[in-house]
């Protein structure tokens, strides 16, 4: 699949007002705790539509007066990959703290990017023997739910094989929920899946599923609330997914028992975000070979 060109608007509108003010619209937004429990504090990341990212550090009890060399990484602390990108080292004050931001420039996101779509990134704060590692997570959907056809499914990664059954997934290259773009969530048409969509889908074209609210769950315990605006029967291509800029979900599952049939697609709105509980966004997935 093609690079995807996705927005991500601010989720709270302090931290925007805190970055400076020629800063584009946000694409994604990473945040990492440093230390253990965030003992060290924190860092966040924001991708911006221009292409290039602002990092704000904002550090506490690290040596006093040290320098800290700042890399963005590859894999996880436990086990390392290349250095993406390093940004501007930051030097700690006399109780060991630190506050401010640092540039990456669009060729430095590019290489952050190319790894973040398809695994996890980390960053990495060094001075000597003092290091700090975390790792840089996102907001993700984690459950879907259509109660107006007993839909409940929890939500992972899309794998890069054979899809499994008993789960929903979501598809890496595109965006997630309240991100401008697309969030393609898909599962097979299974009994217990997205058969209902299927089933609903082949009466008058899908008239009657306009307007049926689906709900996303995210990692963040949301609940993004969206509404069903079309029905596309018989697709032949996603590819239109990776050129829409305004927020959209789509629904996607098969027409037929292998991946030669044209696809349903369900096309759904936003209408609101309402808080959800820990547990009701965070179901055990189970997923099964199928």
């Amino acid at each position: 699949m093609r690079r995807v060109l996705a927005l991500f608007l601010a989720l709270i509108l302090l931290a925007l007002a805190a970055v400076p003010v020629s800063a584009d619209t946000v694409r994604r937004t990473w945040r990492a705790s440093i230390g253990t429990s965030g003992a060290n504090g924190t860092a966040t990341l924001w991708a911006y539509l221009d292409g290039d990212a602002r990092l704000l550090l904002n550090l506490h009890g690290l040596r006093p007066a040290a320098t800290y060399a700042v890399e963005i990484r590859g894999g996880s602390c436990a086990s390392l990959g290349s250095v993406l990108t390093r940004a501007q080292a930051a030097t700690m004050d006399a109780i060991g703290g630190f506050y401010g931001y640092r540039h990456l420039s669009q060729a430095q996101m590019n290489d952050v990017w190319t790894v973040a779509r398809k695994g996890s990134i980390v960053i990495r704060l060094a001075s000597g023997t003092s290091v700090r590692c975390a790792t840089l997570a996102f907001n993700r959907a984690t459950r879907v739910r259509i109660p107006a056809y007993s839909i409940d499914l929890p939500v992972i990664p899309g794998p890069s094989g054979y899809p499994p059954c008993n789960v929903a997934m979501y598809i890496r290259e595109l965006s997630q929920p309240r991100e401008p773009g697309v969030t393609m969530i898909y599962s097979h048409a299974r009994r217990g899946m997205f058969l209902p969509l299927l089933s609903a889908s082949k009466i008058n074209n899908g008239a009657a599923m306009i307007g049926k609210l689906v709900y996303v769950y995210t990692s963040d315990s949301k609940a993004v609330v969206y509404k069903i605006t079309q029905v596309r029967r018989h697709v032949s291509s996603i590819q239109s997914a990776f050129g829409v800029t305004s927020e959209r979900l789509w629904l996607y599952t098969s027409e037929g028992p292998n991946f030669t049939y044209p696809k349903l697609v369900i096309v759904a709105t936003r209408v609101k975000i309402v808080s959800a509980t820990y547990s009701a966004s965070h179901p055990k997935p189970r997923p099964v070979s199928c």
